[in-house]
């Protein structure tokens, strides 16, 4: 009898080890790889769509709710810190070693490149309930660093010609240029409580787009007017120029093979097509001095765009730099 009732308990334990065998071989084992990869693909996306959002927006916006192309000149900076002065929070993005020589009172030095991307939560916390006032030197990479700084929620303008240079044609320009008074004490970044940032995704183009700086990217996203000039006399099909210029100016006078599309809401509807033209091409983007062209640059490649701005643009009257200062580049109507 206890022979048999081991015997069937025998029986039962195995029927259930079957049971339990089968069922796990009837469930197919699952990977994350297919839900990480369509996560991936979906965050990927909707980066895309953030971003942009922020170039449509801070496009839309010119000529409407923003009346200065997010610049600021030199007399109206100074009359606003004179009057005004917590109201702005001024970040050079110049060297060090230029910044040490002068600069504005109160100026934080936020040198171009993989430093602002090691520090933008600080300046989006130093710049809170201000506006942020970015200088370079002649203007053209202070432009793209004002773009990116609105589009990851900074209220931002650039100083019109930058601190000024030395180069030719600067020597009215820019603060230096203007004999405006400098400090050569430093100004350290403030201690400022963390601002959470509006999306994240912007945050991480903005930082990528910096932290290429001098490592994959050696030419600060410019290209020069020699540089310029040999390419299309060489390779002209690897190129869509893009000319930011109003459309009288354009009609007047531009690089053989630029299209038009003036600087403000025109770029933001023709977003889309600048990218399927530049498709596998460099899309160079002048204007008239460098430093909105420089705010163009920045945004497009932020949207994947490969992009540089030419560096101190077509030119213009007053403006002894730039493509059409040079009677040997071709200029077509």
């Amino acid at each position: 009898m206890q022979k048999r009732k081991l015997s069937l308990l025998l029986s039962n334990l195995l029927i259930a080890g079957l049971v339990l065998t089968g069922c796990g071989q009837a469930q197919p084992t699952t990977t994350p790889q297919t839900p990480q990869t369509q996560n991936a693909s979906t965050a990927a996306e909707d980066s895309s769509k953030a971003i942009k959002g922020s170039i449509e927006t801070y496009f839309g916006n010119i000529g409407t709710t923003v009346k200065n192309s997010y610049k600021i000149s030199e007399q109206e900076l100074k009359d606003e810190l004179d009057k005004n002065p917590d109201k702005y929070v001024v970040f050079d993005i110049r060297k060090a070693e230029d910044y040490a020589k002068g600069h504005i009172k109160g100026a934080i030095n936020v040198p171009y490149g993989p430093e602002i991307a090691k520090n933008l939560d600080k300046m989006r916390a130093a710049a809170k309930d201000k506006t942020a006032v970015v200088a370079c030197y002649t203007g053209q990479t202070a432009g793209q660093a004002d773009s990116l700084l609105n589009a990851a929620g900074i209220k931002t303008v650039s100083l019109n010609s930058g601190m000024g240079t030395s180069t030719k044609g600067f020597e009215n320009r820019g603060w230096l240029g203007k004999k405006f008074p400098t400090v050569t004490e430093a100004t350290p970044m403030p201690d400022a409580p963390v601002v959470t940032s509006p999306n994240k995704a912007i945050d991480n183009a903005v930082i990528q787009y910096f932290s290429a700086i001098g490592s994959t990217v050696k030419d600060s996203y410019k290209i020069d007017l020699p540089a310029m000039k040999d390419a299309l006399a060489k390779e002209p099909d690897k190129y869509y120029i893009v000319d930011v210029r109003k459309a009288e100016d354009f009609a007047k006078g531009h690089i053989k093979g630029a299209v038009n599309v003036p600087y403000g809401p025109e770029i933001a509807k023709q977003l889309d097509s600048i990218k399927t033209n530049g498709k596998d091409k460099t899309v160079v983007v002048y204007c008239y001095t460098g430093q909105t062209a420089g705010q163009v640059d920045s945004l497009l490649n932020a949207y994947g765009i490969n992009t540089k701005s030419l560096n101190f643009g077509f030119g213009m009257d007053g403006f002894d730099l730039g493509w059409s200062a040079d009677k040997s580049n071709e200029v077509v109507k």
